[in-house]
């Protein structure tokens, strides 16, 4: 059988590289067959989530909750105001001992005078007033509406603090009805005048005031008044503790240490209010402090440490989770079916190889091939050999050939295993063994 004639080199690579490819493609192929584990990709093993909720002044959204109660003055009703003295019979008076509603009461002639309202079951109290000094002489309460003041008295105990004083100037009597309305008795000389200085009853209430419950991303500090935090953990930890904790400057300051319990309540300004009196007591560089959460939730064989951070940026408090989850590669084992198509990489370079080995030989170069490789330039291979009349000298070797061409500067015939130089009737002739 006739076999292609290959350089042996040639054919002997090509079959090594043949074989690396075929068992190449042999393991990729088997490899893909068998079960084997990859990275199917990743779970999550513990999460924080949090949601906020700030308790604001007043906002034009949200959910409105009690915040408190403040103290408000409400007008109750409006006094009207009569009066009537017992007097001494006098020709003045007609003789009369009860005179109504006068301008002026003679001081000498009065023994009591009565303020006369239009409501019943009222309180008052009696002041003897100076430019220097303001004193309570009579509380009571009146069921009637009528309030009896004994001049006589009032002028003695005008008398006792005149003497105990020593500051001797007219007063006023200033009587106050309910903590809120107010009549004077003005004294000039030896007559005295009433005179209303406040006609209403103010009563002191308290009425609910409300804020605004609301959900936002961020909250304007000056309207917030409580910031409530809700972490939630996934899955729920056999335990959950964290830190309140303060960063002033450089500085780490603990505030709190407590078990987590749902929603976590900060006051804000209060927080900040610390902060502010701790950089003044440790003379520090005022700066905008910095709130720190940070928990610790312990599960049986792990333990998750996230926190959160509060910040003011431009008056606007948010709120920042960070390390808030942990996550794990998740690998699984493969069933591969064997892929038929992938043996077409192992058949082709497989017919390659075979014809390779059984219908191709290979051949050595001869030595006249080398030379020629290497010395093609100066070597002509011709059909023919030396033509028999020229005297032919042996040389013993190729260099000497070569050294001749070099000096004749003639070309070197080769033919079969004979390389020759023609120099007129000579031929110098090495024969290759």
């Amino acid at each position: 059988m006739y076999k292609i004639k290959l350089n042996r080199n040639l054919r002997l690579g090509s079959i090594f590289l043949l074989v690396i490819l075929i068992a190449a493609a042999s393991y990729f192929n088997y490899s893909n067959s068998i079960p084997h584990t990859v990275l199917a990709g990743y779970q999550l093993k513990s999460e924080m989530s949090i949601a906020t909720q700030g308790f604001l002044h007043s906002y034009p959204i949200g959910e409105s909750k009690l915040l408190g109660y403040a103290n408000v003055s409400k007008s109750v009703t409006y006094l009207g105001l009569s009066t009537y003295a017992y007097v001494k019979s006098s020709i003045l008076y007609n003789n009369a001992t009860v005179v109504y509603n006068q301008t002026y009461y003679f001081l000498k002639l009065t023994k009591m005078l009565f303020l006369k309202f239009n409501v019943s079951n009222i309180s008052y109290k009696v002041y003897i007033t100076t430019p220097y000094y303001n004193v309570l002489v009579i509380q009571n309460l009146s069921n009637n509406g009528v309030i009896p003041l004994n001049l006589t008295r009032l002028f003695n105990l005008y008398n006792i603090l005149e003497n105990e004083s020593g500051v001797y100037v007219q007063p006023t009597f200033n009587v106050v009805i309910n903590d809120s309305a107010s009549v004077n008795l003005n004294l000039n000389g030896n007559v005295i005048s009433v005179q209303f200085t406040k006609n209403i009853i103010i009563k002191t209430v308290k009425i609910p005031v409300y804020g605004k419950l609301v959900s936002l991303g961020e909250y304007p500090l000056s309207q917030l008044i409580t910031l409530y935090l809700y972490p939630t953990f996934y899955p729920k930890p056999l335990s959950i503790n964290y830190s309140l904790i303060l960063q002033i400057d450089d500085f780490n300051f603990t505030i709190e240490q407590s078990k987590y319990s749902s929603p976590i309540m900060l006051n804000i300004t209060k927080l900040y209010f610390i902060a502010s009196n701790f950089t003044s007591i440790y003379n520090l560089t005022p700066v905008t402090p910095i709130i720190y959460l940070n928990f610790t939730a312990k599960y049986s064989n792990f333990t998750f440490k996230p926190y959160i951070e509060i910040v003011d940026n431009n008056g606007m408090i948010q709120v920042l989770e960070y390390n808030n989850s942990i996550i794990y590669p998740v690998y699984e084992t493969t069933d591969s079916d064997f892929n038929y198509f992938n043996l077409i990489y192992i058949l082709l370079p497989l017919t390659v190889l075979v014809y390779l080995i059984l219908f191709t030989q290979g051949i050595s170069p001869s030595s006249l091939d080398i030379i020629m490789k290497k010395y093609k330039k100066v070597i002509i291979k011709v059909n023919d050999p030396p033509p028999p009349e020229k005297k032919i000298i042996k040389v013993n070797n190729f260099s000497e050939l070569l050294k001749l061409s070099q000096i004749l500067a003639k070309p070197i015939m080769a033919n079969g295993n004979k390389l020759w130089i023609y120099d007129e009737n000579l031929a110098y002739m090495y024969e290759l063994s």
